[in-house]
């Protein structure tokens, strides 16, 4: 990673980092009502209301349509890119072929309106390290190996930027450390993947960038060509809001617009990012988490079926599905998880790597219309389950962190740590004494363990592990917790 110092001169030569990332569009400058200046004064967000939109779609959206290491370095391989569902005209692009994942995806979303519970807004520089360890901490005690943190939620930075104004969310100011280049060594520290998470439009709650804007799109790039030239993160990641929805208050200025055109313009959007990323560096990923209910998401502009069947666009795609099995419909009672579930899986064509969003967040909440949320505390686990038996969706991802500690989610935190449970065992001898020593993963759940052996005739074994051999002969020792068993045979004359 580079010194901020260093950072400094980099933007000396801000030209030539601009021609490469394709910044120099002929539309760079827009009007200042639509496209402030960089340096031009933003009003700042106020903050979120509760009950409203503050990060992955936190109320699923029904108005249409019906009932640690994921990645091995790959080298890119260069093609065309297969024309988009709309009538734009194909670009080359630097293609990378997703190369087989390692290891399940957990992760966590943080969102910008959990920085300051967290600790992490107007803080000292000590205070600051000291409180994303914590942080970082407890989301690996929960089994998570990857983070996809708020960089970017409202056109603003959570780093030095000369171009983007630092998010009041985190400070009044940018402080004289930079804030992402410790978060992101610090997640690293702790095992844990560090994804910047960006919204690309969004100006505030109420106001987006004109999608159809070529100077839209240099903007977005010249965010994301910061963040991956001086940050070792391991991916960018945008969220399910494109074009504003119903419910938005400039929905009526788009509204005239086909759903077609609309996935157009986001389509050259995400290609473009797409390339620029992959130009710089291929090992770092780009994925999206589109809202659940596929028409809803066409509807913004979001050409999921496009990015799951031609290659040019994604390296994952993460469908936030945040239903029960127990959503009603007039007087029916529809199977709403297992439904989205099948139809994403069905459209990924290309069988580009999946991830599921999962809401954490409903834990113990009262809905009327998905009421499996209050009835039933084993939601996430269930879907973790099914998650883990499906071909070619490789994990999840909670929204979000604060629901891990949240007392209406509790019980449903406990289940699923109790579902992705695992015991690794390790035969230690020492001074003539033979121990099993056990490491239960998530932490969380604590170390203690219950050991039984087959045969204390021939060998026991307390609960710390400590084997007494009684007398020669093969024995099988068995370890639980949290309803995970480990067997291990040994025999004792080895001891």
């Amino acid at each position: 990673m580079k010194h901020y110092n260093k950072r400094i001169a980099a933007f000396l030569i801000i030209a030539v980092m601009i021609s490469i990332f394709n910044i120099g569009d002929k539309e760079q400058s827009v009007a200042a009502a639509e496209l402030p200046a960089a340096t031009a004064p933003v009003v700042q967000p106020s903050p979120t209301p509760a009950g409203t939109w503050m990060g992955p779609t936190m109320k699923p959206q029904i108005e249409t349509g019906t009932v640690e290491t994921p990645f091995i370095t790959v080298t890119p391989s260069v093609s065309p890119v297969p024309t988009p569902t709309s009538s734009a005209t194909a670009v080359p692009t630097p293609v990378i072929t997703p190369a087989p994942v390692k290891e399940e995806m957990r992760g966590v979303w943080v969102a910008f309106y959990e920085y300051e519970k967290a600790g992490l807004k107007n803080k000292s520089e000590k205070t600051f390290r000291k409180n994303a360890d914590k942080l970082f901490k407890k989301i690996k005690e929960n089994g998570c190996n990857a983070v996809f943190f708020h960089v970017r939620a409202f056109d603003d930075a959570i780093w030095p930027s000369e171009h983007f104004k630092f998010s009041s969310y985190m400070g009044k100011e940018c402080p004289d450390y930079d804030p992402l280049e410790i978060l992101v060594t610090s997640a690293h520290k702790y095992g844990l993947k560090f994804h910047a998470w960006m919204n690309p439009y969004r100006i505030t709650q109420k106001k987006i960038y004109d999608p159809a804007k070529k100077s839209t799109t240099s903007r977005i790039k010249l965010a994301v060509r910061e963040v991956i030239d001086n940050y070792d993160v391991d991916g960018i990641h945008f969220d399910d809001y494109f074009y504003p929805g119903s419910g938005h208050k400039q929905y009526k200025k788009y509204a005239s617009l086909s759903n077609k055109k609309k996935k157009a313009n986001v389509n050259k959007m995400v290609q473009t990012i797409y390339r620029g990323i992959k130009a710089k560096n291929p090992d770092v990923l780009f994925g999206i988490s589109p809202a659940g209910n596929v028409e809803y998401s066409e509807s913004l502009g979001a050409d999921v079926k496009t990015w799951m069947k031609a290659p040019g666009y994604l390296d994952y795609i993460a469908p936030q599905i945040y239903w029960s099995n127990n959503y009603r419909v007039g007087k029916k009672t529809v199977r709403m998880f297992d439904t989205r579930f099948s139809k994403w899986k069905r459209l990924n064509k290309a069988n580009i790597p999946m991830y599921i969003g999962l809401a954490l967040y409903r834990g113990g909440m009262k809905d009327a219309s998905d009421r499996g949320w209050r009835k039933n505390n084993k939601i996430i686990a269930s879907q973790i389950s099914k998650i883990r038996r499906s071909e070619k969706v490789y994990g999840y991802i909670l929204f979000s962190y604060e629901s891990l500690y949240k007392k209406t989610c509790r019980y449903e935190v406990q289940n699923m740590l109790k579902r992705i449970v695992q015991i690794k065992v390790k035969k230690v001898t020492k001074d003539g004494t033979t121990r099993l020593k056990t490491t239960v993963y998530p932490s969380r759940l604590g170390q203690a363990v219950i050991w039984k052996s087959s045969n204390p005739a021939i060998a026991a074994i307390n609960n710390k592990g400590k084997i007494s051999v009684k007398k020669s002969g093969i024995v099988k020792f068995t370890v639980q917790k949290a309803g995970k068993k480990v067997s291990v045979k040994l025999n004792t004359e080895d001891m």
